[in-house]
This record gives structure tokens, sequence and C-alpha cells, in this order.
């Protein structure tokens, strides 16, 4: 019976296993971990659950560092092999896995509507993984989704529920893409949704609605990427606002190459800065702890031609850097889970040796005529490797204010970056930080929960990720410290910006100007959003199904936060 409908247990309550998230901050005991790969298979579970009274969650990569899972007791289903979710490093399903629960299907409409010209549905199945998708679009160098995270060992599934982003000021969440969600309900029905208004609920809904087991994403034509990334010196590359208090290393970096604060240098990066975020598709900055200088991943989109893109290269490969990329990401995860590493080396040192590792193998091309051509959708997912060491990660979304002149006011992403690298100098010894420090810019959104909801300038979504080795004293006092420095900026009338943590990182514990975060929440960062949510889900589930739905599928966070549960 079991395998016609398509489950393999994994454990049960006679043999109870720990479940455990990817970064290590979250643990609970579930009763029942379940590989489910028939949709008949997921509604028979929900059913099962509700004769027992107990919830139900879906857990893939568990890349998810905040506390948005499970709890003991309950069910824990996935639609991948287990051991592919949870052994390092990673490997890929076997070919005999087979799963309806994992696949990638065209569709021509959505409830009778036709996709926008250039643009294209497609029906895309929960376990479905973005190395899959992108092996899917690089086959078929016809359709691309325009923006995505970068990692690649995550599923579709999994990237939705938290509202996940990309990079680019024209990009709005993953959530928004949604054109169509298909789930299992409290009852074990399968449901569809794609009316746009209920959309904005069930499109970033945490699992909340039920088990979604595939998404209609639109697709935009496959595109070609002109990357061009370059290495600048840490002060040119995202410059400091004027009358910075610049760290002094910084400062004799400067002096050593003839850059003074306030000279037209200075200036002169100050006006690339703000043409580099405008002018390009993407734009992505990373400063790896104590290194000279950042690298810049940006690039423009052109489109498609003919013969001569008819088989752009795969990227990262063997073909690029003489398969140096690759090459710098197997000698990192080496590093990183070597004991002498963690015990022998110190704090800055670890964060050096990273750093350093990370730069070699990556790109500086200065000549226009060196660009790195390939397919938006090989361009998107510029690392691999990255699954296969763990960090702890924090991740805020900084409005990006209007300028009292009009326009954007780049000098507060400016200082989100510099405080970020001030307080890591000002640590040193410690090495809060030892993995990078990353910021994407990104647009607004349109789903109710989105942290980027709002931000009608665009969003700088800066993080800082560091080894499990740090130490989490050092790490939640570093979280904490820049928490209160993210959450400090003004607009130009006075008023805070609504600054929000991303959903699925480091966010638990910390306060934001002296309150506690939930309460944050509730009553200033999303004090309309949740009431806003409440209602909608309502509305879409019927009221005399909201207990059930709660009872069967929240995760005791949200269900705290939204429904006071």
């Amino acid at each position: 019976m079991r395998a016609e409908l398509g489950i393999e247990i994994v454990n049960f309550r006679s043999s109870p296993s720990h479940f455990e998230n990817w970064g290590k901050t979250v643990r609970f005991d579930p009763d029942h971990t379940l590989v489910v790969t028939k949709i008949t298979g997921v509604q028979e579970v929900v059913k099962l659950a509700a004769e027992m009274k107990k919830k139900v969650r879906v857990a893939g990569f568990r890349h998810t560092w905040s506390d948005l899972y499970g709890e003991s007791g309950g069910f824990v289903i996935m639609f991948l092999p287990y051991s592919c979710l949870t052994t390092l490093p990673y490997q890929p399903p076997p070919p005999s896995f087979q799963s309806e629960l994992s696949g990638i299907t065209l569709v021509n409409s959505v409830q009778g509507r036709p996709a926008p010209t250039g643009h294209q549905f497609c029906k895309i199945m929960a376990g479905t993984t973005n190395a899959q998708f992108r092996e899917w679009c690089y086959t078929n160098k016809a359709w691309c989704i325009p923006f995505n995270v970068i990692m690649l060992e995550v599923t579709f599934g999994g990237t939705n529920a938290p509202i996940c982003h990309g990079a680019g000021l024209t990009s709005k969440t993953l959530s928004d893409l949604v054109f169509e969600v298909e789930y299992v309900d409290a009852y074990g029905e399968v449901r569809v949704v794609n009316d746009p208004e209920q959309l904005r609920v069930a499109s970033g809904a945490f699992g909340l609605l039920g088990v979604v087991v595939s998404l209609t994403l639109q697709l935009d034509k496959m595109a070609v990427a002109v990357l061009q990334a370059v290495k600048l010196l840490s002060a040119l590359a995202v410059p400091p606002p004027k009358g910075y208090n610049i760290p002094e290393p910084v400062l004799v970096l400067m002096e050593e190459n003839g850059i003074s604060a306030e000279g037209q240098e200075m200036d002169k990066a100050r006006e690339d800065f703000a043409n580099r975020c405008k002018d390009n598709y993407y734009i992505e900055f990373f400063w790896f702890p104590y290194q000279d200088s950042v690298w810049i991943n940006a690039w423009t989109r052109r489109p498609k031609g003919g013969e001569k893109d008819a088989n752009l290269m795969e990227y990262p490969g063997n073909g690029w850097f003489n398969g140096a990329s690759a090459q710098a990401e197997t000698m990192v995860e080496t590093i990183v889970n070597r004991w002498e590493f963690n015990h022998l080396l110190s704090s800055r040192s670890q964060a050096n040796l990273l750093g350093m590792a990370a730069m070699w193998a990556l790109p500086d091309i200065r000549d226009d005529n060196d660009v790195i051509q390939t397919y938006v959708s090989e361009a998107l997912h510029f690392r691999r490797g990255i699954q296969n060491f763990r960090v702890w990660d924090m991740e805020w979304e900084i409005p990006i204010p209007e300028a009292s002149t009009g326009g954007r006011d780049y000098e507060t992403v400016q200082r989100a970056w510099w405080d970020a690298i001030t307080e890591m100098y000002a640590n040193g010894e410690d090495a809060p930080v030892r993995v990078a420090l990353e910021m994407r810019l990104t647009g607004s959104s349109d789903v109710i929960l989105a942290p980027q909801r709002g931000n009608q300038h665009g969003t700088a979504s800066i993080e800082v990720l560091t080894t499990l080795g740090t130490g989490q004293e050092v790490w939640y006092k570093f979280c904490q410290t820049m928490t209160d420095h993210w959450t400090s900026y003004k607009d130009s009338k006075g008023e805070y910006l609504n600054t929000r943590p991303h959903w699925a990182k480091q966010w638990k514990g910390l306060e934001v100007r002296d309150k506690p975060i939930e309460d944050y929440f509730t009553e200033t960062a999303y004090a309309e959003a949740f009431r806003e949510f409440k209602v909608c889900f309502e509305a879409l589930v019927g009221s005399e199904a909201v207990q059930d739905t709660l009872a069967r599928f929240a995760d005791p966070t949200i269900a705290r936060l939204i429904f006071g549960a």
C-alpha cells in the first residue's frame, strides 16, 4: 500500500530520529519522517495526520535558519531521497529515483489567461531542484526564470514558501513570479489558487495553506548574460558616504594607493556606484573579511541571437578560467571542514584564509573584449558547492529611501555596507564574520508578507555569513550589533525605514530598538501586513476551515505572529 502511494518511511515513533536543519540552528523530534513521491501519497499522509491530530510540515534541503519548521510529535515529509537532503557532500538523486513531485512542464495558459508576449507559463513540481531546472533551461535554451537564489541544492517549494529573492533593481521575489499554486489542504483534497489577489497570500504562505505540490511560474524568453565582474579596492567598490568615519586599515590602504577620502577619485567612485546599480540587470557585492578588494558581480542582459548564441558554454565550468572557480569551491569546502582549520588557526586567520581562497578564483574582467557571455539561467548560479559547508547567515532587507532631491538615496545603501565593515574591523580578533559580507539590490514585492513590500525605490538586501566554528556568543553579539545599525536608518523626513529580516535567515532572539523582534514584527514592521494576511487567508480557506488548517499545517512561529496561537 505504501509503495502504491509513493511513501517511504524514514522513521516512525518506534524508532524516532532527530530533525536538524542545515545550519544546525533548529532541532526537534518528529514522530514520522516520510519521503513521498506521489500526490496521492501526500493526500493520505494529511488524512492520517488529521485522524491523529498531528501537524504536517515539508522540509527539503533544510536551508531555513529560522524556526519555520515543525515541532516534536508531528509529521515531516520530503520529496527527494533522505540521503540527498541530509548528507554532505551533496549527491543528486540516483537515476532510479522517480517522483511525480519533481518535474517541469510548459503550460499554455492559467485560468484561460495566456502568458504575456515574451513570456511562458511553466508548471514546476515542488520537489524540483534548482539544479534540475538549470539543466532543463540549458538543454532547451528557450525559457528561463528571470532571477533566482544562487544555490542549486534547493527545491522550488523550499524557496517559494519563505519568499526568497534574487538580485537586480528590476527584480521582485520568487513568489511574485507565481501565477498558480497547487496544494493539498487540511482535508487531503487537492486545491488550486490562481486568482491574482489570493496569490498575494498563497504564493508566500510559509506552508500555512497546506502541502504545496506544484507552482506555475511566469518565465522569460531565454536571454544572454554579459558578465563583467571586477575586483575593486573596497573604498572604491562601494564608496563610504561623505564624512563617514572610515576604519583605519582601509584609510591606510587608500593612502597606499593615493586615494583621498574626500578627493575627486572618491566622488567619481560614488557616481560609478550609482550608475552600476542602475545600469546592470544583476548587481551583487561581496567583501570577504579583511581583504583589500570587493568583488562586484554585475551583468547586463541582451536578447539571445542566432547561430552565435545557439550553444554557449555552461558557466562556471572547466572552460572558464581553466576550472579555477570549481577548484576554489572544492578547496574552501575542504578547508572549512577540517579539524585543524577550526581548532589550530586563530579566528582572524580563518577569515583571512577563507577570503583569500574565495578571491583567488573569482574573475576580474577589466577589458570589455574579455566579457563572459552565457545564458541567464547559467549566470544566476555562478557559485557551486555552497551546499557542502554549513554556515550561519543573517540578512536584512533595507528599503532604499528617496533622496531629498528625488531618486534613490544610495547613501543609505553605502552606510549599511560600511557599518558592517567597520564593525568587522572593530571586532577583528573575534572575527565574527568569517565567510562574507554580501549585498544585492532588488526591487519591491506585491506579496503581502514579503519584507521587500512597499519599498518603492528598491531594497538593499544585505547579509553576513560565517562558519559554525565562530561560536554562538560571538555570532549573536555581532548580529545584534548589526541589527542595531541596520534598523536605525531614517528617510529624508526623519521616519524610520521599515527594515525587515529575510524570513528564512537568522533573526530569532534579536531586539529592534530595545524591543523583542517579534514585538517589532507585530507592532511595527508587519502590523498592517499581518492583519491583511489574516483576513485574506480566512477568505481563501473559508472561515469554517481556518482552525483545521492551522491545526494541520501551522508552524509555531508564524501561528504565534499572525494568529496569536
